[in-house]
């Protein structure tokens, strides 16, 4: 049997003690099998249907939980055979013409201190507000999925040149925050390629806020850094990589389906290239239409120099799906409900960057 978040206990029985010991600082695992049975009725259908009547009668739950940031996900791989609803819409992501982000010149906003302008990006500023500072960066490119390297680059490099006007215009702006929530499914409002900056004021956004307090935690109580231990501990399980000096994970912890997270301690071409191909392999290879993609950064003039850069990337499923993929569990729990196997997010990230 090969390795599946099904078999982790195992898996991580057979490492070196240290290295459990090393995974035990940071997760725990719990695993439970959980029965019912099936109305005679339905037997021959869900037995085709799910590859086996069994599967359904005794499925296997594994929850594992994060204990220096108390995220916690639940995986079960049979949920990914669920019925889902679909729209028959037929879906064209080809319209040029059709939005603002199309003549961003004539049909966008932009701030006071005018746009930042690349090669195949450029700035606007956003119509509808959620932070004092609040742009898009557009992509030359209508079509969000055919994205290139160059395209990718570019419009980190207008976003970054966006961060240093807004500080340097406003030196009380010194959170900078890098969001793509790419088509509908991932909450964007237009089709047109584009990602969104803010920076904001005060303190960095509580969730970031809440990582770096456990991370320093994490050093004080144990005089490591956490998110070097947070590489090795899922690299020991194949679970990462690095891409020259840029480390690649499939979590353990996924926030949704598929997610996957850089760290690396520079904003740097290197960081750019394995963003790149994370995003080319999660379209080309795991079929993914629509994705939430953060960057979390470190602010201007502060004590902050030593966090890393962040990037977190997750499937945000079907385009035609009806069913949303967040519910109440993912809202009130503090839990996350997946069926992908990180370690089989892994495997194909592996391959696609030997390309």
């Amino acid at each position: 049997m090969g390795k599946s978040i099904t078999n982790i206990s195992k898996i991580i029985s057979e490492l070196p003690k240290t290295k459990q010991n090393d995974f035990k600082r940071i997760f725990l695992v719990s695993v439970f099998d959980s029965e019912m049975d099936v109305p005679k009725e339905k037997v021959a259908e869900w037995d085709e249907k799910y590859g086996g009547i069994e599967n359904l009668k005794k499925q296997r739950i594994v929850r594992i939980d994060n204990l220096i940031t108390n995220e916690s996900t639940l995986f079960n791989s049979l949920r990914a055979s669920r019925p889902m609803q679909k729209s028959s819409e037929e879906i064209n992501l080809e319209e040029k013409g059709k939005d603002d982000f199309c003549n961003p010149l004539t049909a966008t906003p932009y701030d006071m201190f005018g746009r930042i302008k690349g090669k195949r990006s450029i700035t606007a500023s956003n119509l509808m507000k959620y932070d004092c500072y609040h742009d898009v960066v557009i992509f030359n490119e209508h079509n969000p999925l055919k994205f290139s390297y160059e395209s990718i680059s570019d419009a980190i490099n207008v976003a970054l040149k966006w961060f240093k006007k807004v500080n340097k215009t406003d030196k009380g702006a010194i959170y900078p925050f890098l969001i793509w929530n790419c088509l509908w499914r991932a909450g964007a409002s237009i089709v047109h390629g584009h990602i969104q900056t803010t920076m904001t004021k005060v303190r960095h956004y509580p969730q970031v806020e809440l990582l770096k307090k456990n991370s320093e935690e994490y050093k004080r109580r144990y005089k490591r850094d956490y998110f070097t231990d947070l590489y090795r501990v899922h690299e020991c399980l194949g679970l990462a990589f690095c891409h020259r000096d840029v480390k690649v994970i499939a979590s353990l912890t996924p926030i949704k389906e598929k997610e996957t997270i850089i760290i690396s301690r520079r904003m740097n071409n290197n960081l750019k290239e394995a963003l790149y191909k994370v995003l080319r392999c999660f379209v080309d290879e795991l079929g993914v239409k629509s994705f939430n993609l953060a960057v979390v950064m470190r602010p201007f003039h502060t004590k902050w120099k030593d966090f890393t850069y962040i990037v977190r990337i997750v499937d945000r499923g079907d385009l035609n799906n009806k069913t949303s993929d967040i519910g109440t569990m993912e809202l009130y729990t503090g839990s996350k409900v997946v069926s992908s196997d990180p370690f089989g997010i892994a495997e194909i990230l592996k391959k696609s960057f030997k390309k």
